[in-house]
């Protein structure tokens, strides 16, 4: 093998071994921003919304969280809702009536003045994380600690709205 034939192959080695290492890295960062929920999850997050639409009482979402969610520009945005207390603690799904594919889920803490917000679609792909302490809100940065919390809210609507084994409507 003649010295330029080595350098071509082994040239040809580094741009594999590149190009592996860029495909595993976008593949792992797009796993990480958006993990795609299960078929079934889509189904019954789907469910869910429309059930909120049909039945939940109306409800608007205040200028500022909207704003901070990216749903309008210091407007109200009306939205269904579903609404559960649990002493000091209130659980809340809304479905922007205006798009189905805006669905809000938060929490707010009366004891600690705080709430959380996560944004996401009609099909369970969260998209953004507000949270609120002491009436200041921000948009916050979807780690793997908001994503799980997130999925956990999630689940428990999911529970309410759209049983496993639930007739669909």
């Amino acid at each position: 093998m003649s010295k330029s034939e080595r350098e071509g192959s082994s040239g040809s080695a580094v741009a594999v071994v590149f190009l592996l290492t860029a495909v595993m890295f976008v593949s792992a960062t797009w796993a990480q921003v958006k993990p795609l929920p299960t078929p079934q999850a889509r189904k019954r997050m789907v469910q869910a919304v429309d059930k909120t639409l049909q039945e939940g009482p109306h409800a608007k979402l205040p200028p500022h969280l909207s704003t901070l969610l990216g749903l309008s520009q210091e407007q109200e945005c009306p939205v269904r809702q579903g609404v559960v207390r649990t002493g000091k603690v209130v659980q809340g799904f809304d479905v922007s009536t205006s798009n189905k594919n805006d669905v809000v889920l938060f929490i707010v803490n009366e004891t600690t003045n705080s709430q959380t917000l996560y944004l996401t679609s009609q099909q369970g792909v969260l998209r953004k994380v507000v949270s609120v302490e002491e009436g200041v809100g921000r948009v916050q940065k979807v780690t793997g600690e908001a994503r799980k919390a997130f999925e956990k809210e999630k689940q428990f609507w999911l529970d309410r709205l759209a049983p496993v084994g639930a007739p669909k409507h």
